[in-house]
């Protein structure tokens, strides 16, 4: 997915981002918090729901945030990969739904979620940070293997690709925990 993010797109995304956050602040201020209670949208993109649009804003800043951590201290490919997708994903939902106020249409933004969406939500919240701290393992046994010698680079080496095998099932796992969120969001 990600080729080379440098400094240059790192700002493109910020600033992005910070006119994104512009439209969110002009309607959390027409938006009654009593209507704010009920903010519902893809909540299984962000780590808690919030009382406002600009609370989503600042959790995709913090995604933001540890993507330019990860592309700054070159944490492997995997990692950058993991953190762009979760950006992405979460400042694209963030912009269907002001775009959708835009229109005329809140009502995207009060949907209910039954107790079997919530448990997959749950699940899903799991699943994201098991393969987050997959990704950091497998990073930090690539800099081991390069940093080792001998029989200890061969012993590097198999644990990142059980490492990476691992985090391929999770991976997969997640897969089938999205489509299943989206087939619930969808009946």
């Amino acid at each position: 997915m990600v080729q080379s993010i440098d400094q240059t797109h790192l700002n493109a995304l910020s600033e992005q981002l910070a006119t994104l956050t512009t439209r969110c602040q002009q309607w959390d201020q027409k938006i009654k918090l009593t209507e704010n209670k009920a903010f519902r949208f893809e909540v299984h993109l962000f780590a808690q729901g919030s009382l406002s649009l600009l609370g989503y804003c600042k959790q995709i800043q913090t995604t933001l945030d540890q993507l330019t951590y990860v592309i700054t201290h070159d944490m492997g490919t995997l990692i950058i990969n993991y953190e762009c997708e979760k950006f992405v994903n979460q400042f694209s939902a963030l912009l269907k739904i002001v775009n959708h106020l835009d229109k005329g249409n809140a009502d995207i933004l009060y949907k209910r979620y039954s107790s079997q969406q919530e448990e997959v939500y749950q699940h899903l919240q799991r699943q994201y940070e098991y393969e987050k701290r997959l990704l950091k393992m497998i990073d930090e046994e690539n800099t081991l293997y390069q940093q080792a010698s001998g029989d200890d680079k061969i012993n590097h080496k198999i644990r990142v690709s059980a490492l990476k095998e691992r985090y391929q099932k999770c991976n997969e796992y997640t897969q089938s925990l999205e489509f299943k969120m989206e087939a619930l969001d969808n009946d």
